[in-house]
Parts: C-alpha cells; sequence; structure tokens
C-alpha cells in the first residue's frame, strides 16, 4: 500500500503510520489490488534505475557528469533575478466559502464533497489527516465528528471572479490557474508605484455571528469607529468597526495590500508566496499558511540555500512516483538533486533531466527543447461507481460542455485527438483516443467523438469519466498567412499593367505565385501544378527556405488583370517524374 500523504497545509506533525493503518483497513478489497499493483510497477522501475546506476561504467559515469555540469552553466545563463513574481492561494478554498455562509462551520471539522470523494477540508479537519481526495468514508473513520458539505461550485465560481478582479488591477495578465489560485507579476507595478495607498477597513463584532472578517476578541476596540444595525441573515445586531489601513511601496506591502482586499470584499483569507519566478512563488505560497506570506530573495545563494533542505514532494510537478524514483537515488531534499545531478542522464530522459536540474537551481520553465504551449486540455470527474450508461452519458454531456468551455477560455480553436478517460470500480484506469480526419472544435464534435468511445465500454462499472483534447490547434496557428494573403499583397505592391500600352488587351482572371512571382491563371489545377513546379526547382538547388502555403479557391479576384496578347500564356504538361507537392516539401523540413 502507498502511504499517506501529509504534504498539505495545516497537516505537519501528524501520525502517518496510525493514519495509514486506518485507510488500509477500510479500503475495498479493489482498491487494496489496485495499490499493490501501482507500487509493483514504481518497484519495478526502482530497481531499474538502481541496476543502471550499478552497471555504469567510468566512462559513461563521466560523460553523464560533464553533460549535466554544461547544461548547469547553461541554465544558469539564463537566470532572472529581475522579476517580482507573487502566487496567492486561497486558504481551504471551498471550505472557506461555506464556513463563511455557515458560522456552525467554523468551529467544526468539516469538508466540501460526499461520501466518495473530498474536494478540500478545514484546518481543523486536517488535524485529524482528513484532506482532498480522500474518500468521505474514511474521512469519516479518521474524525468521525466531521461534517460534510455537498460542494456548490457556481457559488465558488462567482467568489473566484469577485477577487481574480482585485488581482487584474496590479497585473492585466494575471494567470487564474484554477478558481483558488492566483499567478501575478508585480514587476511593473511595483516599479512604478512611489506611494503609499490608505484604505478603510471594516470589520464585525456583536451578536451577530454571520459578517467576516471579525474582529479579534483581544483586540482593544475602545477608539475604534462603529456602527450598529440589524442583520438580514439571523436578526441580531450587528456591529461593523471602522479603522484605517496604510500600505507601502515596496513588493511586500503590494501583496499585503491585496490580501487585506480579498479578504475586505469576500470575508476569504488567503496566502502568499514571492520570489524571483512563479515556482519559487508557488513553493513560498504555503509556508505561512493560513493568511500569511513568505518572500524569498532574489539572491541566488539565498534561494539555492532555501532549497537545500527543502523536501522534493514540496515542489510541484513530483508526485509520489517521481518521489520514489528520486528516492531510488538517495534524493530527498531539493538539495540533494543538485548534487545528484549526474546521475540524471544515467536513468531519466533529456527533458526529465533539464527539468529536474531547473528545479535543484531554483528556475523556472519547461525544458528548452520542448513546446511551451500547453500540450491538452481536460475535465474528469468523479463519482459513485455505476454501470447505468444514461448516467454516464449525463455526466459525460456536462464532462464535454466543460471542456467546450475551457478550450474557449484557453484561446484554443480545437484539438485533433479526442481521449476518453475512464477509472474502474476496480480502480484501474482505461484511455481510448481517437484521432478524426478533421479538428475536433464544436461542443457536438466533442460529444460525439467521445460518446463512440465510451459506447465501446458499455457494461462496465465506472467511477471516474473524463475527457481530454490534445495536438491542439491554438488561435495563433489560424492567422497565419495563407496562399491567398501572399497574392494580395502582390496585389497592392505591383500596380496593373496599362491599357494604353498594350498592342491587343485580352481579360484573364490570374493571381502571382507566391513562390516565382510569376503570373498565373487562377484555376485550382493550373495553380497547383505550376505551385508544384516551383518547388521542384527549389528541392533541385537545395535552397534552405520555404513558406508553407495552403489554397484557397473560394474567393475571386475582383479586378482583372490585363496582359498584351504577345505574352503566350501555356499550361506545362506534368513533369514524368514524381513531383514534390507543397505537404511533401515541408514534412523534409
Amino acid at each position: 500500500m502507498l502511504t499517506f500523504n501529509d504534504n498539505k497545509a495545516g497537516m505537519g506533525g501528524l501520525d502517518k503510520e496510525k493514519i495509514t493503518k486506518v485507510i488500509e483497513e477500510n479500503t475495498s478489497a479493489s482498491y487494496s489490488s489496485f495499490s499493490k499493483k501501482q507500487q509493483s510497477r514504481i518497484d519495478e522501475k526502482v530497481a531499474e534505475i538502481k541496476n543502471r546506476i550499478e552497471k555504469a561504467t567510468r566512462e559513461e559515469k563521466q560523460k553523464a557528469e560533464n553533460s549535466m555540469k554544461n547544461l548547469e552553466i547553461k541554465l544558469e545563463a539564463s537566470r532572472d533575478l529581475s522579476r517580482d513574481c507573487v502566487c496567492i492561494d486561497m486558504d481551504a478554498y471551498f471550505a472557506a466559502v461555506e464556513m463563511r455562509d455557515d458560522p456552525k462551520l467554523r468551529t467544526i471539522p468539516m469538508a466540501v464533497g460526499s461520501s466518495a470523494m473530498l474536494s478540500t477540508s478545514n484546518y481543523l479537519a486536517r488535524r485529524f489527516g482528513v484532506r482532498a481526495g480522500m474518500p468521505g468514508f474514511i474521512s469519516k473513520k479518521l474524525c468521525p465528528e466531521l461534517t460534510l458539505v455537498p460542494g456548490n461550485y457556481p457559488k465558488y465560481t462567482k467568489v473566484s471572479r469577485q477577487f481574480s478582479e482585485i488581482f487584474m488591477e496590479y497585473d492585466g495578465d494575471v494567470g487564474m490557474m484554477s478558481l483558488d489560485e492566483a499567478y501575478i507579476d508585480l514587476t511593473e507595478y511595483v516599479a512604478n508605484r512611489t506611494e503609499k495607498r490608505i484604505f478603510t477597513r471594516h470589520r464585525y463584532g456583536g451578536d451577530c455571528p454571520c459578517w467576516l472578517p471579525r474582529v479579534p476578541e483581544d483586540e482593544d476596540i475602545e477608539n475604534l469607529q462603529f456602527e450598529d444595525s440589524e442583520c438580514t441573515k439571523c436578526s441580531k445586531n450587528r456591529r461593523a468597526y471602522f479603522d484605517d489601513v496604510e500600505f507601502g511601496v515596496g513588493r511586500e506591502e503590494v501583496v499585503r495590500e491585496m490580501r487585506f482586499r480579498v479578504e475586505q470584499l469576500t470575508g476569504l483569507t488567503c496566502s502568499a508566496g514571492i520570489a524571483a519566478n512563479f515556482m519559487l512563488a508557488k513553493i513560498c505560497s504555503d509556508f505561512n499558511k493560513p493568511n500569511g506570506q513568505f518572500v524569498l530573495e532574489n539572491d541566488r545563494n539565498v534561494i539555492l540555500e532555501f532549497l537545500e533542505k527543502l523536501p522534493i514532494r514540496k515542489v510541484g510537478g513530483i508526485g509520489r512516483v517521481s518521489e520514489a524514483h528520486l528516492q531510488s537515488m538517495d534524493i530527498r531534499t531539493v538539495g540533494d538533486m543538485l548534487l545528484q545531478k549526474a546521475l540524471f542522464p544515467l536513468c531519466f530522459s533529456p527533458l526529465a533531466q533539464e527539468s529536474f536540474l531547473r528545479t535543484a537551481l531554483g528556475l523556472p520553465g519547461r525544458p528548452s527543447s520542448s513546446d511551451p504551449r500547453r500540450k491538452s486540455i481536460s475535465v474528469e470527474r468523479t463519482f459513485s461507481p455505476t454501470s447505468d450508461f444514461q448516467m454516464l452519458c449525463d455526466v459525460h454531456l456536462e464532462i464535454c460542455q466543460m471542456l467546450e468551455e475551457d478550450i474557449r477560455k484557453a484561446g484554443v480553436i480545437g484539438g485533433k485527438t479526442i481521449t476518453l478517460k475512464l477509472k474502474l470500480s476496480s480502480f484501474d484506469v482505461l484511455t481510448r483516443s481517437l484521432t478524426p480526419s478533421d479538428t475536433v472544435s464544436s461542443l457536438e464534435d466533442i460529444q460525439k467523438y467521445s460518446l463512440e468511445l465510451l459506447e465501446k465500454e458499455k457494461g462496465k462499472e465506472i467511477r471516474l469519466l473524463g475527457v481530454r483534447l490534445s495536438q491542439l490547434v491554438f488561435e495563433e496557428e489560424k492567422k497565419s498567412k495563407t496562399i491567398t494573403d501572399f497574392w494580395n499583397d502582390a496585389k497592392q505592391q505591383k500596380p496593373l499593367s496599362s491599357p494604353e500600352d498594350a498592342d491587343e488587351i485580352i481579360m484573364m482572371d490570374t493571381r502571382p505565385c507566391p513562390i516565382c512571382g510569376a503570373d498565373v491563371e487562377n484555376q485550382l489545377e493550373i495553380l497547383n501544378r505550376h505551385v508544384d513546379e516551383c518547388i521542384q526547382k527549389m528541392t533541385d538547388e537545395e535552397s534552405p527556405e520555404l513558406i508553407c502555403i495552403s489554397v484557397e479557391t473560394k474567393k475571386k479576384v475582383e479586378k482583372p488583370v490585363v496582359f498584351s496578347k504577345k505574352r503566350k500564356i501555356q499550361e506545362k504538361k506534368p513533369a514524368a517524374k514524381k513531383v514534390a507537392t507543397i505537404d511533401s516539401f515541408w514534412k523534409k523540413e
């Protein structure tokens, strides 16, 4: 069995062995069998890693060490310590919204979710080992007093929009990675801010418990202004206290100001990490939870010292599988990753090598040889195991609608491959993919193709269903120039021939070839043949450059081009040898 993971704010110092034992005793036979198979696969990979290291020759180890030293020099040259990056993470977000709206939940252990799965838990519940991703019935074994509240995602989305508007005042390109997590680049804002700001603060007291934030019980309130009114929720006396709060000009003060404004607007607290890049800021955001912030200086030595004793599991992207692989190499902290970097080429792919080294150095970003754009967009949902196909179809439709909405928000036109993900009641995961001839872009396409895959799995008892769109087509790709664009550009630059200079005039619908510039009759077959011949000539001459083009035939030329009768317009016959097409030439590149 995989051990309990306490890598969550508010869960430090728990008895992991005791919690793991409770989980094991209440885990179904199917999940227990699945966990054993998963652990077996991890053990096999661990054994393979150890074997590779053991059998590596001195020359291979020296080569690996030199490779990583060179890569480290290259990566260090790209280090940027000039940014003010911030990660803001709402504290126990879903649970906090429910506790805000129901005061009775604030002093008891509670979680949002169902007996099948929890979305999050409050900090009181985390002291019992209750956490997100845990089945509700198991969490009840760990904490019998736990109160489960069903999720209300439209409400969470509405509140998220409220505080995201605050963040946009400081960074117009704020990245909301989820409903409760924001990435904000304050560099420009902090550089331009030269004056302090003062805000009026309101806090609540009196008999009414409904409103947040509350005035701490140990605070002296004698000199505070206040206003009494009747609460519209509980009809009790609500006392609102007012005072002013001042914020300075540095990045720490600006982040404190943002967090203050979020709490004033929504009644919810958030925590923040401040660092030279977003990877480090994300790690830092977990250090002073709840309702705090942590600053990591923009200094290389300070950064490496900070990472030296940081457990690898605290780094985003390193899960239990990667953790097991690294631990097999005696790597337990990020500092260990830097010390053992010479082993990476012996065990991992080039992309993984660079990714791990970036982490060890505290550098952000994807490996330099990878595509920086996202690879896929997916939506999935967990529910009680069922084989009811109509119920699965209802869930499937909801997922497809959410996926289509996410695609539009991400600036993606569509994707070339649709994948269906299923987790069975045995916890085994199945994936089925389909690549249609046309780009999958509409809700109808997403639903149709993924439903085809789902229908083939009828009769199986399923507990998770997901749909993923990959090989994405982005909006900027749609805007790339076509052959029509080149024709139109050439028409604007090249004036028409004057009829007065011609011996005898004939009218012909033509356009310039985008390769050689010659005028060609505007018929698809003739155009294709001429462009193919131009490409063949470029191929024979080993020309290094070519613009990838496509032909659009629907639009007609508004004004015909005028030519002299003396010019012969001849259709050349196809060459005997196989002509290179535009597509084949592009594939060579």
